[in-house]
């Protein structure tokens, strides 16, 4: 699944590092592969510079490159590590079609035409690509359609440079997701129909795998700036004392938990209450696509991932919605 691979080329290296370059917090994590499985040999995290990333793209990729090559020393990464980063965000299109049965030789040719349905952007200024999923009958296939701005991987590319790192390949999020959680669920496990909903800071995505076959994504713009512009707006914060009240004492309330709390905390949490309510519908809308177009299926496991995931009993508010 990971086709942004071929930008880079080379073989796997023995020690890869893993980068996740969101809006809020810049995170490494280098990986050793070991006889008993994936071993974390190194770990760190920064704030991403401000005005670098707006709407999910690059926009400073030398202020960025920077933060990253400083990161990685920080965090005392071996120079010879392989980086793997990902592309994600409203612009990356990620879709399941029904396409007429043909090769896969016919298919690489076919898709860009089939993607101009599908694009809200020129096909001539994207990297596209289709993976047959599996045939729906004699004459038809499923097909993933993945695509991305040519900008956007470009600028991507250009980060990774500037960082001064060896890269190894570009990921899809939901993709990268996926192999996260292969590293500690059952084959059993991964066979269910799981929604991994990354809850990032300016955006968060949804993204349904069956069987490690990614069905359903989505990406919608509720997300961790979502509740801290809401308490900044009732509370007349700005944006940074926000976000520091939202995280020393923002708690998301449920109907089981009769803990007594600070007035100061119950306040947040009515003023994020709208905000909550729209995730879960929003969530749910999701799943309810999901079984209109797969009957008969629903979703068995729910994992959460991002930094807005660690906001206090999101968990169990999602559960019970």
């Amino acid at each position: 699944m990971d086709f942004f691979k071929k930008l880079f080329g080379g073989s796997r290296a023995p020690m890869v590092g893993g980068l996740d370059v969101g809006s809020s917090m810049i995170k490494v994590a280098q990986v050793r592969k070991t006889s008993s499985g994936a071993q974390l040999v190194a770990f760190g995290a920064c704030p991403t510079p401000p005005m670098t990333i707006r709407d999910g793209a690059v926009v400073d990729a030398r202020m960025l490159g920077d933060a990253i090559r400083q990161l990685l020393a920080d965090s005392s990464v071996a120079a010879n590590t392989k980086i793997v980063s990902a592309v994600t965000g409203q612009q990356v299109v990620i879709r399941p079609i029904s396409m007429t049965k043909m090769t896969e030789k016919e298919l690489i040719q076919a898709i860009r035409f089939e993607a101009e349905r599908y694009l809200p952007y020129s096909v001539t200024e994207a990297q596209i690509t289709g993976i047959k999923l599996q045939d729906t009958d004699e004459k038809s296939m499923d097909v993933l359609l993945i695509a991305a701005p040519n900008e956007m991987v470009n600028n991507a590319k250009e980060v990774v440079k500037m960082a001064e790192v060896q890269p190894e390949a570009i990921d899809l999020e939901p993709f990268a997701l996926l192999r996260a959680l292969q590293l500690t669920a059952s084959p059993e496990k991964m066979q269910q129909c799981i929604a991994l909903v990354n809850l990032g800071a300016s955006s968060s995505s949804i993204n349904i795998f069956k069987g490690g076959v990614l069905r359903h994504n989505r990406t919608i713009t509720i997300a961790g700036n979502s509740f801290t512009k809401a308490i900044g707006q009732s509370l007349n914060l700005s944006f940074e004392e926000a976000e520091k009240i939202k995280k020393e004492k923002g708690v998301i309330r449920v109907e089981k938990d009769a803990t007594p709390v600070p007035p100061t905390t119950m306040r947040i949490f009515n003023v994020i209450l709208p905000v909550l309510t729209e995730l879960v519908t929003e969530v749910q809308r999701s799943f309810d696509y999901y079984r209109s177009r797969y009957r008969g299926e629903s979703v068995d496991l729910v994992v959460l991932s991002g930094g807005t995931a660690r906001f206090k009993n999101i968990e169990a508010y999602l559960s019970r919605g």
